[in-house]
């Protein structure tokens, strides 16, 4: 994969991180935890898959 690619897709899954995290705060300002628990666990997923692809790109950079 190419190297600007890969840290773009990791830039975006981090932004999307944030703006999940800032939706679910928002929503359980407004409403409840109960309507909000599932944009907190898509902010985690995203989360997860920045770790992912961090991990991934500096294993590849490392190893060239």
């Amino acid at each position: 994969m190419n190297k600007k690619f890969a840290f773009v897709l990791e830039i975006v899954w981090l932004v999307l991180a944030i703006a999940s995290i800032i939706a679910a705060t928002h929503k359980t300002i407004n409403s409840s935890f109960k309507e909000s628990y599932l944009m907190f666990i898509i902010a985690i997923i995203c989360l997860l898959m920045y770790a992912i692809r961090r991990g991934v790109r500096k294993y590849s950079e490392k190893n060239q």
